[in-house]
């Protein structure tokens, strides 16, 4: 397994964990109930809404023996210094806390039965001093019946206030919270991204903060009463971070689970997933049950195999003992991979080398690659940019191309492809071609744009198929291939990528389209860089049956096709991800949401043939 960097001082951006950790077990005595309670946890990914909040207020409340509710409300993910705050930003951070806790306790009175009552308290605790103040001590009375960590920048140390909460936790208390206040719910836990690192460098080794138990004075970790052999995660799909998931329970050794953006999931006694509510799903990246093969190549991107998959949505459960879903209220077994093979992805006799590149700039390697593929020097490469809402913009970047091209020794010219456009030229060149670069950047219109020009398309495919190379970048591969998402891409703020970035796990959000299948094979470029993972679930589940399998390339990557290669080869600096939906099912939760269940997900990295 490889070696872990622990760094209690780096700070994600999204997600900042305090340079204190979480207890010391000295300060834990176990409660004398323990051995009769179960714990519960509702990781929330993020939000406050009323259904994924009113889903832990009723777990709190079916613990309940007394007919008053009693929640806890914990700010300690609310400051940036653990040891001090100023008394301004200390009563803004109250007050915008005790408007949370108002939420929760509108949340306990819509669950309660008749002539029950709720108790929700706000614990003053921001700082370390805080935390050792008896008078907060206090707070965690006996019969608590909720423990709820806010979500934000989380500060927490080991300290008697935190040995209170785990004693009131063994004896009964449902603990819950959301973003920075779900992922301190699993023992080990993700921490952030280190450095400068995002979803972008999911795979890559290192780019994930994670904080392992160590032992009872390791301080860099989760509750020391969180889930045991499970690293949690939040806004799972809202802000990709599957490829983070995965990355990390491989490299923990444990399951991964992670929660979207309003969505809670309910988890009793360590080991049953029994319910998950809100507007999304969960995520499961299991690595156990199939010993997944993995490692991280050269250039540090993770390449793995089998790794088994789950979205869970409303109406779906998951144990983690067993690591099986549960599915219409049954358990569903681990499907035998014993048989398991790619079909073929070979090209047509005599056809060129074919690249589907994932969104490839002018300066990637596989450039190089089609310049080498068309003959090397001297060869003759002509770029077509189609399917561009401006032009200006089509042309800026066929020129970008075709000087690349030009650069590695090539002897390029470049059209931009649109209505106006004279075939004469455009299919004269392609006649005498050696490769070509074929790239359109909107996958709503690449269709429309290829039919507008249909006699360019054509000649193309018979260039290609008479032997010159060809790259089909970003849309144009999606279109060349078997089926595809043609929805719409979001605009380039944060807010429209992440609401896409949650829709795309909708059937009813994407739309599934069938390509020209030069290759017979479905694709979703971008898949880590733009977070498309629920495109690509999408038109897995949309093929049939026998062919639900689906290829998601990452930007600056591409993976080449070829009639003499046994398989399909990835070049570039990122992964190539293959999902196979072939094992398992898939359907729809009853809030809209895909799931899926033994959806088989393998990683590749340049150089390495696809194929299980």
């Amino acid at each position: 397994m490889p070696s872990l960097s622990r760094r209690p001082t780096v700070r994600s951006a999204l997600l900042r964990i305090g340079s204190a950790g979480i207890l010391l077990a000295g300060l834990l005595g176990p409660s004398s109930a323990s051995a009769a309670t179960t714990p519960t946890f509702v990781p929330i990914g993020a939000g406050y809404t009323a259904e994924t909040l009113e889903q832990f207020a009723a777990e709190a409340a079916a613990v309940d023996t007394s007919g008053d509710v009693s929640i806890l409300v914990l700010p300690i993910t609310y400051g940036v210094d653990p040891l001090s705050m100023s008394n301004g930003l200390r009563n803004k951070n109250l007050t915008l806390a005790d408007g949370r806790r108002g939420q929760i306790e509108d949340a306990c009175l819509a669950v309660i039965p008749a002539g029950e009552t709720c108790h929700v308290v706000l614990a003053p605790v921001l700082v370390r001093a805080d935390a050792f103040d008896p008078a907060n001590v206090a707070l965690v009375t006996p019969g608590l019946d909720g423990i709820y960590v806010l979500g934000g920048d989380q500060v927490v140390a080991n300290t008697p206030f935190e040995a209170a909460l785990a004693n009131a936790q063994a004896a009964g208390a449902v603990t819950s919270g959301n973003s920075a206040g779900a992922a301190v719910e699993s023992a080990d836990m993700i921490a952030g991204y280190t450095g400068n690192n995002g979803p972008e460098q999911g795979f890559e080794r290192g780019a994930v903060d994670l904080w392992l138990y160590a032992g009872p004075t390791d301080d860099t970790r989760g509750l020391v009463f969180g889930l045991q052999n499970v690293l949690l995660d939040q806004h799972v799909f809202q802000r990709g971070r599957i490829a983070r998931l995965i990355n990390a329970s491989f490299t923990a050794g444990e399951l991964g689970i992670g929660v979207d953006a309003d969505t809670a999931a309910t988890i009793k006694n360590g080991t049953d997933l029994t319910k998950v509510g809100g507007t999304s799903g969960a995520f499961v990246a299991d690595s156990i049950t199939y010993a997944s093969p993995g490692q991280f190549d050269g250039s540090g991107t993770l390449s793995i195999h089998h790794v088994a998959t789950h979205v869970l949505a409303p109406g779906d459960g998951y144990n983690l003992a067993t690591r099986q879903p549960i599915v219409g209220g049954s358990a569903v077994a681990a499907p035998d991979l014993a048989s398991r093979t790619f079909p073929s992805l070979a090209t047509p006799a005599g056809s060129g080398p074919l690249l589907l590149g994932g969104g490839v700039s002018a300066t990637s390697a596989v450039i190089n690659r089609l310049v080498a593929a068309s003959g090397g020097a001297g060869s003759r490469i002509v770029v077509l940019t189609v399917g561009y809402a401006k032009s200006e913009i089509a042309t800026k970047d066929a020129k970008a191309y075709a000087a690349a091209l030009t650069a590695d020794g090539a002897a390029a010219s470049w059209f931009v492809l649109d209505q106006r456009t004279n075939a004469g030229p455009v299919t004269a060149a392609l006649a005498g071609a050696d490769g070509i670069l074929l790239t359109a950047p909107d996958p709503s219109t690449v269709l429309a744009a290829l039919g507008a020009t249909s006699a360019i398309t054509s000649a193309v495919e018979s260039a290609w198929r008479g032997g010159a190379a060809l790259l089909a970048n970003d849309a144009a591969a999606s279109a060349l291939s078997a089926g595809f998402t043609a929805a719409t891409r979001p605009g380039p703020s944060t807010a429209a990528i992440e609401s896409a970035a949650v829709a795309e796990f909708r059937p009813d959000s994407v739309t599934p389209v069938t390509g020209l299948g030069w290759v017979h094979v479905a694709v979703e470029p971008g898949i880590v860089s733009n977070r498309h993972w629920g495109r690509l679930y999408n038109i897995v589940a949309a093929q049939p049956v026998a062919s639900r399998l689906g290829l998601g390339i990452d930007a600056e990557t591409a993976v080449e096709f070829g009639p003499g290669l046994p398989a399909p080869l990835v070049v570039g600096d990122n992964a190539a991800v293959a999902l196979d939906g072939r094992f398992g099912s898939l359907g729809v939760g009853a809030n809209g949401t895909l799931a899926a269940h033994w959806a088989i997900l393998d990683t590749y990295v340049g150089g390495q043939a696809i194929q299980p």
